[in-house]
């Protein structure tokens, strides 16, 4: 069930983040393309930290495919990532963002040893040792 919760919680922020970053990446220029893939960057490192690499996929794909609908003309004509200098910084800043995230060392993350089990003393259940 938990790791239920993970993918659906990691699909729906790809999705939030994707439509967030389209629609501001334009507002103040460049300082909204910068905190666009900035909040990319963030929610990467988080649903990496709390999802895995699980989480990461699922995080991905509706960001992904959002962007590319973004970026293709609607039915008007009209779309939200245009092919200008800004667009153009948004689409490949918050891919870079997603492959940054994803080649940080698990320690930077937060990740640390597990502590050993071993099994206690003529009782057969695993107890946790603590190193030197």
């Amino acid at each position: 069930m938990r790791r239920a919760i993970e993918i659906v919680v990691s699909a729906i922020l790809g999705a939030v983040v994707a439509v967030v970053g389209a629609i501001a990446h334009r507002s103040i220029p460049p300082l909204g393309v910068i905190l666009s893939i900035a909040l990319v960057l963030a929610a990467m490192i988080f649903v990496r930290t709390w999802g895995g690499w699980i989480g990461v996929l699922a995080f991905a794909v509706p960001f992904v495919i959002l962007t590319i609908v973004f970026s293709r003309p609607g039915p008007g004509g009209s779309l939200l990532v245009a092919g200008d200098g800004l667009g153009y910084s948004w689409l490949w800043g918050g891919s870079a963002a997603v492959i940054v995230a994803c080649l940080l060392p698990p320690r930077l993350l937060g990740a640390s040893k597990a502590p050993a089990l071993t099994p206690a003393a003529g009782e057969g259940e695993a107890t946790s040792v603590q190193g030197p």
